[in-house]
């Protein structure tokens, strides 16, 4: 079944957390275009993901960024007015998100923060919008599906510092390893110890 613990658990940490904002409703709507029934709200929803490779090395795992897109909308009598709102929310985004101690132990680090404010005259009334773009960045890792049981395992030792000097052995344990004859020093193709341990099922 797929993890879905980081960006379903981020948006809702995120909900949260916007929602302890005074004076303010908060949505996450499918239709991000749909005007908000009430005023001031805030509007949340998840964008984009850039996943970062982890390296060639172990189980798949990544340094993901997920985008979280915050729109503030705001009426208000004059253009002063709204923007007055607009800053006051900006204050307060800030404060609460990057000041949350449960959204950090989720998040190891927000490497951008972009805010675009625009107020526009509508009749009599003036509308405000403030978009912000949060980057979050978390860890991810993918444990690969491993149907197949460890029996044994052979512990074969080929020496440096114990080797026949002139010898040549057919099938060595380490054949890339060998030192050509004559040599001074080993590994020389034979096994100087071996040890096998099995593994109850």
């Amino acid at each position: 079944m797929p993890d879905t613990t980081g960006r379903a658990q981020l948006r809702a940490m995120l909900i949260s957390i916007l929602k302890t904002i005074p004076g303010v409703t908060v949505y996450s709507p499918g239709d991000w275009n749909v005007p908000a029934p009430k005023l001031p709200a805030v509007k949340l929803r998840q964008g984009r993901d850039l996943k970062q490779s982890g390296g060639r090395i172990g189980q798949t795992a990544f340094t993901t960024v997920s985008d979280f897109e915050i729109r503030f909308e705001v009426q208000a009598n004059s253009g002063p007015e709204a923007l007055a709102s607009l800053e006051s929310f900006a204050a307060w985004f800030e404060e609460v998100v990057f000041k949350s101690i449960p959204l950090r132990s989720l998040a190891q680090d927000f490497p951008r923060c972009e805010t675009q404010t625009d107020v526009v005259a509508d009749g009599s009334s003036h509308v405000g919008v403030m978009s912000i773009v949060l980057g979050v960045e978390y860890p991810e890792a993918f444990a690969p599906d491993i149907d197949t049981k460890l029996l044994d395992v052979n512990l074969v030792a080929d020496l440096m510092d114990v080797a026949d000097n002139t010898g040549t052995y057919p099938n060595p344990p380490f054949p890339d390893a060998v030192t050509p004859a004559p040599r001074t020093h080993g590994p020389d193709g034979r096994a100087e110890g071996t040890v096998n341990v099995q593994f109850s099922q």
